[in-house]
């Protein structure tokens, strides 16, 4: 007899600042659902001040991102490194993650820490998501993306011209 089992990982972004930094964990199937919650918080911290000494995302229990989640990262790096000079960290990494990041470019940007323990989780705070992804962070996410290579920009390209009309006719419709 031949059975398949289902395993249905949920999605949780999680994060917490403290003395050591500004951390960002991603659990499970991390896709563009976040990604309106997820910017606007980071956004916000980082307009706040004093800037954080260390920007880092956990993912030891992320066992898959999509492109926008990834584009995400490359544009919290961006912005982190223009503040501060230093890049975004990646600590423990999945094997899943890894291939992901390496495929898209993305891992030779970004600090990279595999033994590091992340903070303790009883310091986690959920961070709250269910509102649609915005187009234009969709659009940004996946801009981050095209820019790393000549590769990315042909991956991403039509799904850019489709993100592109949408915003525009969402804001003539304004």
């Amino acid at each position: 007899m031949n059975s398949s089992i289902l395993i249905l990982v949920a999605e949780a972004v999680l994060y917490q600042e403290n003395d050591s930094g500004f951390f960002i964990k991603a659990v499970g199937h991390v896709t563009a659902s976040v990604s309106t919650d997820l910017r606007e918080l980071l956004v916000q911290r980082l307009n706040r001040g004093p800037l954080p000494v260390l920007l880092a995302a956990d993912l030891s229990s992320c066992q898959y991102m999509d492109s926008t989640f990834m584009g995400l990262l490359v544009g919290f790096h961006k912005r982190y490194k223009s503040l501060t000079g230093k890049p975004l960290t990646i600590l423990r990494p999945t094997d899943e993650c890894i291939k992901l990041l390496q495929g898209l470019g993305i891992l030779r940007l970004l600090s990279h820490v595999s033994g590091e323990e992340p903070p303790s989780p009883e310091q986690w705070l959920s961070m709250a998501n269910g509102r649609s992804p915005k187009t234009e962070i969709l659009l940004r996410a996946h801009r981050n993306l095209s820019e790393l290579s000549p590769e990315n920009e042909k991956q991403f390209s039509s799904l850019e011209e489709v993100l592109r009309r949408d915003l525009d006719k969402q804001q003539s419709q304004d």
